[in-house]
């Protein structure tokens, strides 16, 4: 999940100049977007958050089974995220072959929720490696790319790939872009079809969307993620150490409706000029704060994306900003407050 704040809209000049022809893949952006947009079949998705995206050895919370993925998709979603840690299970170079039995789990969930007639967005997730050294761990990253799009190669269509997520610190700009278009062209080598999704640099969040390669690609989306304000979806997040935001608040201030207004039109506008669907892939509110707030916060988001024909996929099912619990179930305010 995202631990950047980020600060108030900003223009769709700015948001575009970042694509320019020197970082694209192609040419830009074809207007021929009717194929990619009845493929992305996407509305509503929950992230299956803190499960295979742990460091190796480590909970945070628990596995998911395959009565979890029927439960969400009975629940009224039709996608969800598996975020997954590959780069914790990795062999020794050149090859940094996944541990079978990790990639065994993975197919695992991702044929546990394909079952459950759900859409999958599988991802390279906290990589963080990567962050901190692009050009050393670009040859992981690569191989990476080359066994996950052989290993998924037979998988249905609506198995979409998002190169990596949010990419931060010093994976950004014209570095960033390389990750994403190194993926890309692996992945067509096995995959020429499948949906594959770019994230912005800085978090993937709002004012990231342009700093996103621009591609040729007819099925390429792109998404971000929306914890605006942090200082109020992060309250007790113990995680961040000295980042954590500091005091209390609730959320639905007149600042607070116009700021999300803003974001959406932002995001309707980048969609525009691109030619290619957006979607949030990352919104939530941490469990600790007030239980009222946080659905207040969660059903405008949703609903103001849904408005927008925005497609959006909360942070998360269970372990942490929990829409589910094995003791008590779905949390059914939050429940009814996104998908009534």
């Amino acid at each position: 999940m995202s631990v950047k704040l980020i600060s108030a809209p900003i223009g769709l000049a700015t948001l575009l100049a970042a694509m320019a022809a020197p970082a694209a893949v192609g040419q830009e952006p074809s207007s021929e977007t009717a194929s990619v947009e009845q493929a992305f079949q996407m509305k509503r998705c929950v992230n299956m958050g803190n499960a295979l995206e742990t460091p190796n050895g480590v909970s945070w919370g628990g596995l998911y089974g395959p009565e979890d993925y029927q439960r969400i998709a009975a629940a009224g979603f039709d996608t969800v995220r598996i975020p997954i840690r590959w780069s914790a299970y990795t062999g020794p170079a050149p090859e940094y072959r996944i541990h079978p039995d990790f990639m065994k789990l993975a197919k695992a969930n991702v044929q546990a929720a394909l079952d459950a007639d759900l859409n999958v967005i599988m991802n390279i997730h906290h990589f963080e490696e990567i962050m901190d050294k692009p050009e050393e761990q670009m040859p992981r990253y690569i191989a990476l790319w080359k066994e996950l799009s052989a290993a998924f190669a037979d998988a249905p269509d609506n198995v979409w790939f998002e190169t990596l997520n949010e990419p931060n610190k010093n994976l950004k700009g014209k570095l960033m872009r390389q990750t994403q278009t190194a993926a890309l062209a692996i992945i067509r080598s096995k995959n020429p079809e499948r949906i594959v999704i770019f994230g912005g640099e800085d978090w993937s969040g709002i004012r990231s969307l342009g700093s996103n390669a621009a591609t040729d690609d007819p099925n390429v989306v792109y998404t971000y993620h929306y914890y605006d304000p942090f200082n109020f979806t992060h309250q007790q997040a113990t995680w961040l150490g000295d980042d954590m935001p500091k005091g209390k608040r609730g959320w639905g201030s007149s600042e607070d409706r116009q700021q999300l207004a803003a974001d959406v039109a932002t995001a309707v506008a980048f969609r525009d000029a691109v030619k290619r669907p957006v979607f949030v892939g990352e919104f939530g509110v941490n469990d600790p704060v007030d239980a009222g707030e946080r659905v207040k916060f969660n059903d405008a988001v949703a609903e103001a994306l849904e408005g927008a024909d925005i497609p959006w996929c909360l942070w998360a099912y269970g372990n942490t900003f929990r829409l589910y619990t094995d003791e008590k179930g779905w949390d059914e305010p939050m429940l009814r407050a996104l998908t009534d």
